[in-house]
């Protein structure tokens, strides 16, 4: 993780859980036993009915389901120290679109739990295509926010012919690599932020208690402390806060040398970091829509680089700006989300009925 989007995380954890609950150790309260049962009974809830298991390459893989098994499917790629619950709000109604919508927790995330840490955005491809291989599906719309764009990226550079269409929510279109070396010192020394904190407890409501105690009663929506549960998880000595967020991603200490020197990140991280997107989809034979939203604090600054794709395929890219909107559009800007999503859903119906 570069420093860019290191920031990008603390802003959005901070926002979520209010200004002083990140590390807090508070008292333990009926109040916060209600919460953490509520949400671990949102979160059996949703298992039942489209929680999924499949084992390829070696791992259990845990996906989320939704839509009728004829429609087209979207194999979803989370964001950053992010799960496949990322997209619950708009998938039913991509369902209702069309879509088939399999959201996946790719290796070290949510519920696929790994040890082995030496891994890249390539093998996450690799498992994708499994679970398409799993379900007997032929080719899918690959997407995803952030890291997991670029998860589809390497998809369609690895597996073109799997690939009906990709949908691009602010990664996998632009080269992470290209904004840092044009960065001036000054922009550099902005970006930087505070530690990612590291909380670890001996049960995963240790953890909770510990990250949503300090907020205000009237401020415990339901839904930010689901996204806030499903960050915690299992690690040799009990539970923590992103476990393995260093390995997967970097250490704080190797942030700061990691923009000069993305080979000693974490294989994942490296491995992002060296993708050429627009070498990747020279090309392009399938719809792609971008997503690129835009603030004026915007820690990525990358609509030149979209633009440019863009414009190398106009027949086939539609970049579409989501105005005063900071990264995770799809909680963000749900409506506008689904919209695109269905935009390119109709493109894909259009391209497979002129071939049949």
């Amino acid at each position: 993780m570069t420093i860019l989007r290191k920031v990008m995380l603390v802003v959005a954890l901070s926002s979520a859980l209010g200004p002083s609950a990140l590390g807090s150790q508070a008292v333990d309260t009926t109040r916060v036993r209600t919460a953490y049962a509520a949400v671990t009974a949102l979160r059996s809830d949703y298992e039942k009915t489209n929680g999924r298991f499949v084992t390829v390459n070696g791992i259990r893989m845990h996906y989320l389901e939704w839509g009728d098994k004829n429609g087209v499917p979207l194999v979803w790629a989370h964001g950053n120290a992010s799960s496949a619950y990322e997209i619950r709000a708009v998938a039913p109604r991509l369902a209702q679109a069309g879509y088939r919508v399999l959201a996946v927790d790719y290796r070290g995330h949510g519920l696929t739990r790994v040890t082995d840490y030496d891994f890249t955005i390539h093998h996450i491809a690799d498992d994708l295509i499994g679970l398409l291989d799993s379900l007997k599906i032929s080719a899918a719309v690959f997407g995803g926010a952030t890291k997991g764009g670029f998860v589809a990226t390497a998809v369609y550079d690895h597996y073109p012919n799997r690939v009906l269409g990709l949908l691009m929510a602010d990664g996998g279109t632009w080269s992470r690599q290209w904004i840092i070396d044009r960065e001036s010192p000054e922009e550099a020394r902005q970006r930087r932020s505070d530690p990612i904190p590291q909380i670890t407890g001996v049960s995963e409501f240790d953890v909770f208690r510990q990250v949503v105690g300090n907020i205000p009663a009237g401020d415990l929506p339901m839904e930010r402390l689901f996204d806030m549960l499903m960050r915690i998880g299992p690690v040799d000595n009990g539970w923590a806060f992103l476990p393995a967020f260093d390995r997967l991603v970097a250490s704080n200490e190797a942030m700061a040398s990691g923009l000069a020197r993305p080979t000693t990140l974490p294989p994942l991280q490296w491995s992002e970091q060296a993708l050429i997107p627009r070498a990747v989809f020279r090309g392009l034979h399938v719809p792609m829509m971008i997503l690129d939203p835009q603030d004026a604090r915007d820690v990525v600054p990358a609509s030149d680089q979209n633009q440019r794709l863009a414009k190398d395929h106009p027949n086939l890219v539609i970049h579409r700006i989501y105005p005063e909107t900071r990264d995770n559009v799809v909680r963000a800007r749900p409506d506008w989300f689904v919209r695109d999503a269905v935009e390119l859903l109709d493109e894909v119906r259009k391209r497979r009925s002129s071939r049949e």
